[in-house]
């Protein structure tokens, strides 16, 4: 998918989804924002970046962090998550700054201390030219962390619905692995080389396997029955094959999706690579 073609995806009824999803999508994040925060470590003053922000949950965090003395702003191109993050920083009095741009093409003073993502940076055409361009928004040995997913393998979450309702759905179709999606940066040794060419140093990765909860409150099972139909993978693929399957898609997950509850909760495996560089 070309830059332009996820700026019109994210636009569109899936950035209107994902809005009203912004809550249970934070919460079945939360270990990864909390692993990814303290990685980055912001501090007092700090001038901040958040690429891919969406409807604001890290860079609300960020500001947070930075005080009144720094700064905290974020990108990202699908203006009804933006629309969201701006009412969230109004209701919290949040000087967070949003902006729709392309982190591709954004240009901004050269200074930000760190430029931090979670999840919004695999979807690059030419990923190369994108870091470059990042790295030119960095201060001298300004900061780079970012979340990204590790492989479709090791991340239930996304495989084992797809699994659930492959009797359901037409045979899907081999997905390039580096094409830019969601599991674009799985191999650390690409995205290593990608950095590097791009012209950061001191590269580092850190692996973080957690459990991400789909379901919880009165009924777990259907919540997480829910949050397929909506978002993930299973949902895109639902979208493809058409709606009329979704009735028995419901069902089929719902039987699955049962041997996965447990304290109140339904989780399923996610696995996470926490990058860090410096410019």
């Amino acid at each position: 998918m070309s830059n332009a073609e996820q700026i019109e995806y994210w636009n569109g009824k899936v950035g209107e989804t994902w809005v009203k999803m912004q809550e249970r999508m934070d919460r079945a994040l939360t270990p990864v924002t909390a692993a990814l925060l303290s990685l980055a470590a912001p501090q007092p003053g700090e001038d901040v970046l958040d690429i891919g922000c969406g409807s604001g949950e890290t860079t609300l965090a960020l500001a947070g962090a930075v005080g009144d003395d720094g700064h905290a702003t974020g990108i990202d191109i699908s203006e009804p998550l933006l629309a969201r993050a701006r009412a969230r920083a109004e209701e919290l009095l949040s000087a967070a700054d949003f902006i729709c741009a392309d982190a591709a093409t954004y240009r901004d003073d050269p200074g930000f201390d760190l430029i931090i993502s979670r999840f919004g940076v695999m979807f690059f055409a030419d990923p190369v030219a994108t870091f470059a361009n990042v790295r030119a928004l960095a201060a001298p040995d300004g900061r780079l962390c970012f979340a990204c997913w590790q492989p479709p393998a090791d991340n239930g979450w996304a495989t084992f619905p797809l699994t659930t309702l492959a009797s359901l759905l037409p045979p899907q179709p081999a997905a390039d692995p580096h094409a830019p999606g969601p599991f674009a940066f799985a191999d650390p040794e690409r995205v290593h080389a990608i950095l590097a060419a791009a012209g950061w140093t001191d590269i580092a990765f850190l692996a973080l396997p957690f459990t991400m909860v789909i379901g919880e409150g009165g009924d777990p099972v259907a919540a997480a029955v829910d949050f397929n139909l909506r978002i993930g993978p299973a949902a895109r693929a639902i979208r493809d094959a058409g709606r009329e399957i979704e009735p028995a898609a419901r069902v089929a997950l719902a039987t699955a999706l049962a041997g996965h509850h447990s304290d109140g909760a339904v989780g399923l495996p996610g696995a996470v690579w926490l990058v860090s560089a410096r410019a």
